[in-house]
């Protein structure tokens, strides 16, 4: 067996030689990319389907406490009714603002990433490290 410094070596050497695994199952052999376009689809689906279902459902149980309530006027229980309808309505307005900010979050990600990718493109270029015809 060699000194501690040689199988270390060897140790890094070999280390620097397999792939890295990736989220997904892939490899850091494999080419990562990102897909813009999917980033945007979420980012249209959080939007367009899954807010205003948010919304929609949030909102009924408020409904439904808020008429409860006003049915037990006079009771001690109509009181917390409220206070269980005031602290529901606030929480879908937190899960409402929340979905939304990661859709425009997704977008800026997607024009950000395309962005660089038309950067980097046009800097190779630059250089006649490509031909820019791709």
């Amino acid at each position: 067996m060699g000194s501690f410094d040689e199988e270390w070596a060897r140790l890094q050497a070999e280390a620097r030689d397999q792939p890295l695994p990736l989220p997904g199952g892939g490899t850091g052999g494999d080419r990562l990319t990102v897909r813009s376009d999917a980033q945007r689809a979420a980012a249209d689906f959080l939007q367009t389907e899954l807010l205003p279902d948010a919304r929609r459902e949030g909102d009924r149980p408020v409904g439904e406490l808020e008429s409860a309530s006003a049915r037990m006027s006079g009771w001690a229980s109509a009181t917390g009714l409220r206070t269980v309808a005031d602290t529901w309505a606030g929480k879908v307005e937190l899960l409402t603002a929340q979905l939304g900010a990661e859709a425009e979050a997704l977008r800026g990600t997607s024009n950000d990433f395309a962005g660089g990718e038309l950067e980097i493109a046009h800097q190779l270029t630059r250089l006649g490290l490509v031909d820019g015809t791709e």
